[in-house]
């Protein structure tokens, strides 16, 4: 389906409103407009007027869900090509990995916006944050056992253990780089100092409204840049924002279906991306789902074409597995569970139709997918009851081991083992009943002793046609984020697959300014 073509709602069903809040796979090129350096401008020039309802609270990376405003100023050793898998170099020009060791080559001649030099020192500095920091991010550091200074230009990560999801992870927000002066100040939480594009214009920015940064002359690599300057306009409401957009007041916007619709009626262009996945886990395996053909049965009466159709305008896709083409452990060979109310009802009958009924926790833009899912476990003899409360007590209520199972999305998506540790391993935050998988644990410890990456691979593998053939995960489907933008001042929208909130700046050129 072509990125700028959205399909019809269908009828008689609510729209989900999804928004920029749920900041934390999907096959590469699948609704997104493609693009890279090599496509934007031959150096910056124009302004470039962007709209969110994402709030800038400060310029922490660690414990700020603020993707939208610290990848303007900041930047990662290394970071992902659009297709969300491939990791490209960026402060680092080159790396060598073993299981126990990652030794990095920095770019030369690079300078943060404060003129302190970009060298090994600020890498360690950084690093050493991120793991003394309680945060989302400190657990990518937890099998790091020192980073050390090799030279000025080469920094060597050791590790306790293997860590395989240790270079994806340093491509995401918590391990962007801040400079050592602003750190040693103080000052980076208001005042952000970092190698990116562009620099913060603290005169020209509004709390809470609009966020001002410029082009830094100083920048490396110039000409992968489009814009010279970039306005951040902060509104909450959806129509206000879209309105913004058709008045003129910005050139593109975050937004959802029903305005993605609109906005190519009033003459304007729209595009959408496959971002975070949804997906049921079931965590309750030794009372409510005790049984194999039970979870079989549930999977099976899914039908995630249905959320799709009325949650997200018609435009994602069905995934078989939760791992995505291009990572390690993805494999062809699992076909998951496709919509099959006959096949489901079979098994439910040999279980001797049991009558089965859970709560199932959901937040309030996920209503829609919650009833539908309550409908299609109606035709299987399953009972479901709806516990609707806001996105931020969700988190932390199925994390209380109340729920037996849960609709989710999550910012774990640099590959199998992050998707292990956080919903399999028996002290996963996704684990909340600390539900232990012996099958699942022998797949892991043969990936992360193996002394290759085909036989890594093929132990990821060994882990993912596990959970698919105990149905302990199914039901995948894109979670589709929507730009609606004005195509006679901005072109070649980009982002990144798999991350719900980043505009790719850079890439965009500004038309007529």
């Amino acid at each position: 389906m072509a990125p700028n073509k959205l399909t019809t709602l269908r009828s008689g069903l609510n729209l989900l409103l999804i928004t920029a809040a749920l900041v934390t796979s999907f096959s590469p090129g699948e609704g997104i407009a493609q693009g890279g350096p090599a496509a934007a401008s031959a150096g910056p020039a124009g302004t470039l007027r962007f709209g969110t309802n994402q709030q800038l609270d400060d310029w922490e990376t660690l414990t700020k869900a603020n993707s939208t405003y610290i990848s303007l100023v900041y930047e990662g050793l290394v970071d992902l090509a659009p297709d969300g898998v491939t990791i490209r170099p960026r402060l680092a020009t080159s790396w060598t990995e073993t299981p126990t060791k990652l030794e990095f080559t920095l770019r030369q001649g690079v300078t943060f916006h404060d003129g302190t030099p970009f060298d090994a020192a600020a890498v360690v500095k950084n690093l050493e944050r991120v793991r003394d920091t309680p945060s989302q991010w400190r657990g990518i550091m937890a099998p790091v056992d020192k980073v050390t200074v090799l030279d000025p230009m080469r920094v060597q990560i050791t590790m306790k253990q293997p860590a395989p999801n240790l270079l994806p992870n340093l491509a995401r927000r918590g391990a962007l780089l801040i400079s050592a002066k602003a750190l040693d100040g103080g000052t980076w939480k208001t005042a952000p100092v970092g190698t990116g594009p562009w620099k913060y214009e603290a005169k020209d920015s509004v709390k809470g409204l609009k966020t001002v940064v410029s082009f830094y002359d100083k920048y490396y690599d110039a000409k992968s840049v489009g814009p010279r300057r970039i306005e951040v306009t902060t509104i909450n409401d959806p129509e206000t924002l879209y309105n913004s957009l058709r008045t003129g007041q910005t050139d593109i916007v975050w937004t959802n279906p029903p305005l993605a619709l609109r906005a190519e009626a009033d003459g304007l262009k729209s595009t959408w991306f496959p971002s975070v996945l949804w997906h049921l886990q079931m965590m309750d395996t030794v009372k409510v789902f005790n049984s194999q053909k039970l979870r079989q049965a549930i999977c099976h009466a899914m039908n995630p074409q249905d959320y799709i159709d009325a949650a997200q305008g018609g435009n994602g896709r069905v995934h078989t597995q939760r791992l995505r083409e291009g990572q390690a452990g993805y494999s062809t060979d699992i076909k998951g569970y496709p919509h099959n109310p006959a096949r489901a009802k079979q098994l439910m009958a040999e279980l001797g139709n049991p009558k089965v009924q859970l709560t199932l926790a959901t937040f309030d833009t996920q209503r829609t997918i919650a009833e539908l899912f309550r409908s299609q476990m109606t035709q299987i003899g399953v009972e479901v009851m709806i516990d609707q409360m806001t996105f931020g007590q969700f988190f932390s209520t199925f994390r209380s081991g109340k729920y037996p199972a849960a609709i989710l999305t999550d910012s774990q998506d640099t590959g199998a083992y992050d998707y292990y540790l956080y919903h399999f391993a028996s002290s996963g935050a996704g684990n909340p009943l600390r539900t232990q998988f012996a099958e699942i644990d022998v797949a892991v410890k043969e990936a992360l002793a193996a002394a290759t990456p085909a036989t890594q691979t093929a132990g990821w593998q060994k882990m993912m046609r596990v959970i698919n053939d105990q149905a302990l995960d199914c039901g995948f489907f894109d979670y589709t984020a929507y730009w609606a933008y004005d195509p006679k001042r901005v072109s070649n929208i980009v982002s990144t697959v798999g991350d719900v909130a980043v505009f790719r700046y850079s890439e965009a050129k500004v038309i007529g300014r």
